[in-house]
């Protein structure tokens, strides 16, 4: 939800489908449910989500005050302190606390039938959550997934091998290079 901001500025200058934030499945997921069903947000820190409300509601269609989304932080699972911190999340040492606060939030909120995790810190957690709760669980790998798939040869129907294979080469890229004239003028580190 915090690179939302710059969704308008990405999209200004891509060429392809982009997506700053993995909220941007939420009007998605909640198409796929029942309008009295509920959808958990995991985010690194509820209180730091709230002033994003303008920028969610106006660029991916989310409305962070809809009784539906139940917006839960992370910031105080044991050891998950270290996302505010800047340094490594010892994943193993806290997806014990995040499957725990995910359960005791479904023990309280029955309703819930999703799971979207906003925190881009938070995809290692995914399949513990898929595997304790059994819920669908979105996040920002199935939101690349998805967008990726997009553009891809879908090898079980239709015309197939239309891509060449990557030749394994990285093709030389200089910071900058597909931004016009003007747009290179106005930026501060190019």
């Amino acid at each position: 939800g915090f690179m939302m901001a710059f969704q308008p500025l990405a999209r200004d200058v891509a060429n392809v489908p982009v997506f700053m934030s993995s909220m941007v499945q939420c009007p998605m997921v909640s198409v796929a449910f029942d309008k009295y069903d509920q959808i958990l947000i995991l985010t690194a820190n509820s209180a730091t989500l709230q002033p994003q409300k303008e920028i969610l509601l106006s660029q991916c269609g989310f409305d962070v005050d809809d009784d539906r989304f139940i917006i839960v932080g992370c910031q105080d699972v044991p050891g998950f302190d270290a996302v505010a911190k800047g340094t490594k999340v010892d994943v193993e040492a806290v997806t014990p606390g995040i499957v725990k606060l995910v359960q005791g939030i479904l023990e309280k909120q029955p309703n819930i039938r999703a799971i979207v995790s906003e925190c881009t810190e938070l995809p290692p957690y995914s399949d513990a959550l898929r595997m304790t709760t059994g819920l669908p669980v979105w996040d920002a790998i199935t939101c690349a997934d998805y967008f990726v798939s997009c553009r891809k040869d879908n090898p079980r129907f239709g015309l197939n091998q239309w891509q060449n294979d990557w030749d394994g080469v990285v093709d030389e890229y200089k910071l900058g290079e597909n931004l016009t004239a003007a747009q290179r003028g106005a930026a501060k580190y190019v």
